[in-house]
């Protein structure tokens, strides 16, 4: 059984001193939770960033038919919310899509309510296909959704979903929780039902409308790396950079290489992007991901308009943020 370092004698400590050779020492240090730096199992420092997570894509045509099945096997009371997880085939992981964030589709049938909820981690969703009266509530405050909205739910806001209307509603989650699960701070509240809702409003810090960030589009510059994008402002998230961009048929983007990670999700169009060695095709509501250091190009088919995530915030107010051209 092993000792804490406080049931040792002092001359205990004293053997220490006396080792013979270095697997004596090591030896001799095991038992006090020691790791000699020369005897590393691997290498704690590395010349450029390195992760096991994967490029990966995930189509939304299979999401939504296996949402749909799920739609009739398990009442979303029961599922707290009924979404499916995005996970990257690494070993070990059971939940994250990137090292950092993870995202899901998410389905609500028509009259039903996904309860109210608040936690640790920043929260937001991607709206892909809803009817009239399909909202979310965020602290007492009723957003009706629209295909293409972005909606934000920061840290420990209260949220809850509804739909009134005639069909389903499907959209794309995106969270911090894997940060927040690396750093521990996680707290969970649950709320009785769904919270009422106070006041109904399309004029709120927490949606950016797709009539809104089109309207910004068309009257912004391409950036230095020829991008035409913009970047949402939304303080009340501080983990997460969230960036709409629109890109041209046939006129592929730059190869890239950042130290962020990022999820992209499909608004409109079709193409293909080049993610480190691979290349991924993709079409509207399908997600795909860029892990930290792997270079990317988007190669979009025809117009296309792509949603992007990513925890660039976190690496710029680190310091740790890093950009390359590659080309």
């Amino acid at each position: 059984m092993r000792r804490n370092q406080e049931d040792l004698p002092v001359t205990g400590f004293s053997d220490l001193a006396n080792a013979v050779d270095l697997d004596d020492l090591r030896r001799r240090l095991d038992p006090l939770d020691f790791m000699a730096g020369w005897n590393k199992h691997e290498p704690s420092l590395w010349k450029e960033p390195r992760t096991a997570f994967k490029p990966m894509v995930w189509r939304w045509d299979a999401a939504k038919a296996g949402l749909d099945a799920a739609g009739r096997l398990i009442d979303a009371e029961l599922a707290e919310r009924r979404n499916l997880f995005m996970v990257n085939p690494i070993e070990g992981n059971h939940y994250a899509t990137l090292r950092t964030l993870v995202s899901a589709y998410q389905m609500l049938l028509p009259g039903e309510k996904a309860r109210t909820h608040r936690h640790s981690p920043n929260a937001l969703r991607l709206v892909l296909d809803v009817a009239d009266s399909c909202y979310t509530v965020v602290d007492g405050v009723r957003i009706d959704m629209q295909p293409g909205d972005v909606l934000l739910t920061p840290g420990m806001s209260w949220h809850g979903h509804g739909n009134e209307g005639s069909m389903p509603g499907y959209w794309i989650d995106f969270l911090d929780v894997p940060l927040v699960q690396l750093l521990e701070p996680m707290f969970l509240d649950l709320w009785e039902g769904l919270q009422s809702a106070a006041q109904t409003t399309r004029e709120s810090p927490f949606v950016f409308t797709m009539e809104a960030m089109q309207a910004q589009l068309a009257q912004a510059q391409p950036d230095e790396h020829g991008r035409l994008r913009i970047r949402l402002d939304a303080p009340s998230m501080p983990t997460t950079a969230l960036f709409m961009e629109k890109m041209e048929g046939g006129r592929s983007g730059r190869l890239l290489r950042s130290t962020e990670n990022q999820i992209f999700a499909v608004v409109s169009g079709s193409g293909s992007s080049r993610i480190g060695d691979e290349s991924f095709s993709w079409s509207r509501g399908d997600v795909f991901v860029a892990p930290g250091w792997h270079a990317v190009r988007h190669e979009p088919g025809e117009d296309a308009m792509i949603f992007c995530v990513s925890d660039l915030p976190v690496h710029e107010k680190l310091g740790f943020h890093r950009l390359r051209v590659e080309d």
